[in-house]
Parts: C-alpha cells; sequence; structure tokens
C-alpha cells in the first residue's frame, strides 16, 4: 500500500510544519499518514490534531540524542583542556620544587663540605703548632734553656 497519495495532503501538511516551525521530513509526513489510516481518522478528527502534537514532540524528542552528545563532547573536550592545563601547571610546579629540593641540599652538602676543610685545616693547624711548640722545646733544652 502506497502512503504518497496521502502525503499531498496540503492543509494537513501545512497545519504540521506550522506547529514544528520547520518544513517536515517525508518520513515525518508518511508516518503521520500513516497512523491517520490506521485509525479511520478523519480531518475533522480532534485525534487528528492530538497526533500532530504528538509527532511534534517526538521529533523534539529524537534530537535530545545528538544534543546530550554535542554537549557531553563539549564538555569532555573542556575537561580535556582543564586537566591538560592543570597537569601541566602541576609539572612546572614539580619542577620548581625540585630545583628549590636541589639547591637546598647542594647548600648543605657544601657547608658540610666547607665543615670538613674547616675542620682538617684547624686539626692540620694544631697538629703543626703542637709540633713547632714541641721543637721549640725540644730545641730550648739542647740549648740548655
Amino acid at each position: 500500500m502506497s502512503l504518497s497519495p496521502f502525503v499531498t495532503d496540503e492543509s494537513a501538511i501545512a497545519g504540521f510544519e506550522k506547529l514544528l516551525g520547520r518544513q517536515s521530513t517525508p518520513a515525518e509526513r508518511e508516518q503521520l499518514f500513516r497512523v491517520k489510516e490506521a485509525l479511520g481518522l478523519r480531518e475533522n478528527d480532534a485525534l487528528w490534531l492530538i497526533l500532530f502534537a504528538l509527532q511534534y514532540y517526538e521529533s523534539l524528542y529524537r534530537q535530545f540524542p545528538k544534543a546530550i552528545g554535542a554537549e557531553a563532547s563539549r564538555i569532555l573536550a573542556q575537561t580535556r583542556e582543564t586537566v591538560d592545563a592543570q597537569v601541566k601547571a602541576g609539572a612546572e610546579q614539580a619542577k620548581a620544587d625540585l630545583a628549590r629540593a636541589v639547591a637546598i641540599a647542594a647548600q648543605g652538602v657544601a657547608r658540610d663540605a666547607a665543615r670538613r676543610r674547616m675542620i682538617e685545616w684547624l686539626v692540620g693547624g694544631m697538629a703543626l703548632g703542637a709540633g713547632l711548640v714541641g721543637a721549640g722545646f725540644f730545641a730550648g733544652r739542647a740549648l740548655g734553656h
């Protein structure tokens, strides 16, 4: 059974498109007239007008998955950008913290090395001083003092 004779009902199509606020698709028109014929509706039947409204809402509901998908993609892209920015900022902060920690550790190592050298020189100086005092003592005894 062909639905094309019903799809050409210009007044019904015009009313439906006015409700939609756009031009209807051939599939939407065929679905309307298929239901009209299956239910035996006439042009002046109140159920025919309800059918228009139901078809209108169905067309709106068909758009939801696309809109949800588009919004989900937008949010995902925005989240990725935010996460990337935070990861980069975290990496830069980690580098700065590591550089500070290395600098502090290097200062500590340098301070410890300087203390060791100072202690070595102090001990060496004390040993030299003790040696000179001992040499002076022995030299003084040998000279009779």
